[in-house]
C-alpha cells in the first residue's frame, strides 16, 4: 500500500467519490423507477375498468399480448438505432412516442384503438428496454450502483403507496382515461434527466437480440393469446406459442442458462422462473377482484397496494442489508419462494370463504404474503448477478444486465399472456370466472416450489472456498 509523507494511507486507496453527474444520473433513474412503479399499479387498476367500459372482458389476453408483441418488436430496432444515434436523444424521442401511445389509449372509443395505443407504448418501451439497466451497470460505480439498486426498492415503496391511490382516485373523480395521461409530463422530465447525464458506451458490446428472435417472441405471444371459439384450436395455438417461446428463450439468454453451469447463469434461470410465476399472479389479481367479486377501483387499489408495499419494504431491507454470501442468499431466497407459494395458495381460497375472509380480504392478505416472498428474492438476486464472479464465467457486465432484463421480460410476458388468456375464456372452456381464478392460482402455487431446483444448484455450481 502506498503511503503519504506522514505515513498515512494514500488517498488514492480510498474509493473515489461519485461525481455530480453520476449522482444526477442515479436520481434520474430513481425518478424513472418511481414512475414505472406508478404505471404498473395504474395499468393493473385500469385494465378491468377499461374492459368493462369497452366490452372487452373476453380479450384480456389479447390486450396483454398487444403490448408485449410490440415490445419485442422494438428490441432489435432499439439496439440497432443505439449504434447509429446518441442514446440520450433516443431516450427523449421514444418517451414522446410512449406518451403519444398513452394518449391514444386514453381517448380510445373502442378496444381496437386502446390496443393500438398499447402497441405504440410497448414498441417504444422495447426500443429503450436495456438502456436503464445498462446505465446502472456502465454509468454508476460499484457502491453507487448498490445504493441505487437499494433506493429503487424505496421508490417502489412510494409507488405502492401512491400508484393505487392515484389510479383509484383519478378513476373515481374523473375517469380511468385521465389517469393514463396526467403523469406523463413527470415521465418526460425524468427521462430528460437520465438522458442529460447518461454516459456514452459501445452498444455493440451488448448481447444483441436479432430480428429473428424478436419475430419468434412476438409470434409466440400472438399464438398464445389468439382468441378462438374452438377449445381444441386454442389449445393447439397455445402449444405452438409455447414451443416458439422455448426456442426464442434459448436463443436470447446466455448459452447454458438452463443447464445452470455457473453461478450467474443459475441466478438468471432462477429469476426467469421467479418473475414468470409472480407476475402471472400480478397480471390477474385486479381482474379477479373486479370480474369475479365486483371490487371497485378503491378495493382493487388496496389489494394491489398490499402486495406492492410488502415487496418494496422487504426489498428495501434486503438492499441495505444484502445477503452476506451465497449460502445466506440461498436461505433468504428459499424462504421467499415458500412465502410466495403460501400467499398464492391463500389467495386461491377467496371464492370459497374457506379462511372466513371476504374475497377481497383474502386476495389482499395473500398477496401481501407473496409480496414479502418476492422482496426476499428479487434485490438479492440482482446483487448476485452484478457482483463479479469468483471465477470467469464468460459473461461481461453488459451480458449480465441484458440477461437480467430479458429473463424477466420474456418470462413475465409468457406467463401473463397465458394467465390473462386463461382467465378470459379458459382456453375455450366454459367454467365461471371464480372457478377459473381458483384453478389458476392453485396451479401457480403448486408449481412455485420448483424454484428450489436452481437454488440447490447454486452451491454445486460455485467454487469451494479455499482453505489454509
Amino acid at each position: 500500500m502506498s503511503e503519504s509523507a506522514g505515513g498515512a494511507p494514500s488517498a488514492a486507496a480510498a474509493p473515489p467519490r461519485p461525481s455530480a453527474s453520476q449522482i444526477a444520473l442515479a436520481l434520474g433513474l430513481l425518478l424513472v423507477e418511481l414512475i414505472a412503479g406508478i404505471q404498473t399499479y395504474l395499468s393493473q387498476t385500469v385494465l378491468p375498468l377499461m374492459a368493462a367500459e369497452l366490452d372487452a372482458q373476453s380479450l384480456y389476453g389479447l390486450v396483454t399480448a398487444a403490448v408485449l408483441v410490440a415490445n419485442f418488436a422494438g428490441l432489435p430496432l432499439g439496439l440497432g438505432l443505439a449504434t447509429r444515434f446518441r442514446i440520450p436523444r433516443l431516450l427523449v424521442a421514444f418517451t414522446l412516442i410512449i406518451s403519444a401511445g398513452a394518449i391514444i389509449s386514453a381517448l380510445a372509443p373502442t378496444i381496437w384503438w386502446f390496443l393500438l395505443g398499447g402497441a405504440i407504448r410497448g414498441f417504444a418501451s422495447g426500443c429503450i428496454a436495456t438502456v436503464s439497466m445498462g446505465a446502472i451497470v456502465v454509468g454508476l460505480p460499484g457502491r453507487v450502483r448498490q445504493i441505487t439498486l437499494s433506493a429503487m426498492s424505496a421508490m417502489w415503496v412510494i409507488a405502492a403507496l401512491l400508484g393505487p391511490v392515484y389510479a383509484a382516485w383519478i378513476s373515481h373523480a374523473l375517469n380511468w382515461r385521465w389517469a393514463m395521461v396526467i403523469y406523463l409530463p413527470v415521465l418526460l422530465i425524468a427521462r430528460s434527466i437520465v438522458a442529460r447525464h447518461l454516459p456514452d458506451h459501445d452498444q455493440q458490446q451488448q448481447t444483441q437480440i436479432g430480428w429473428r428472435d424478436s419475430i419468434l417472441l412476438a409470434a409466440a405471444m400472438l399464438l398464445i393469446a389468439s382468441p378462438s371459439q374452438s377449445q381444441w384450436i386454442q389449445l393447439a395455438t397455445l402449444a405452438a406459442g409455447v414451443a416458439l417461446l422455448i426456442v426464442a428463450t434459448l436463443r436470447v439468454l446466455p448459452a447454458g442458462t438452463f443447464r445452470m453451469n455457473s453461478k450467474r447463469r443459475t441466478v438468471v434461470a432462477f429469476m426467469f422462473g421467479l418473475c414468470g410465476l409472480y407476475f402471472a399472479v400480478d397480471s390477474v389479481v385486479a381482474i379477479i377482484a373486479h370480474d369475479a367479486f365486483g371490487a371497485d377501483a378503491g378495493q382493487i387499489g388496496m389489494i394491489i397496494m398490499a402486495g406492492g408495499l410488502t415487496w418494496a419494504l422487504v426489498g428495501l431491507y434486503c438492499g441495505w442489508r444484502p445477503a452476506a454470501d451465497l449460502r445466506s442468499y440461498r436461505r433468504r431466497a428459499s424462504t421467499g419462494v415458500t412465502l410466495i407459494a403460501i400467499g398464492v395458495l391463500w389467495m386461491s381460497t377467496s371464492a370459497s370463504h374457506w379462511l372466513g375472509l371476504e374475497p377481497t380480504s383474502a386476495l389482499a392478505s395473500g398477496w401481501a404474503i407473496a409480496g414479502v416472498g418476492m422482496g426476499l428474492c428479487y434485490v438479492d438476486s440482482l446483487n448476485m448477478l452484478f457482483n463479479p464472479p469468483d471465477a470467469p464465467d464468460g459473461l461481461t457486465d453488459l451480458d449480465v444486465s441484458n440477461a437480467a432484463v430479458m429473463s424477466e421480460s420474456i418470462a413475465a410476458a409468457a406467463t401473463t399472456t397465458i394467465a390473462t388468456t386463461y382467465l378470459a375464456n379458459s382456453f375455450g372452456g366454459s367454467t365461471a370466472i371464480d372457478d377459473r381464478s381458483s384453478t389458476l392460482l392453485i396451479v401457480i402455487a403448486v408449481v412455485t416450489p420448483a424454484l428450489a431446483i436452481p437454488l440447490r444448484r447454486l452451491i454445486a455450481t460455485s467454487p469451494a472456498p479455499e482453505t489454509g
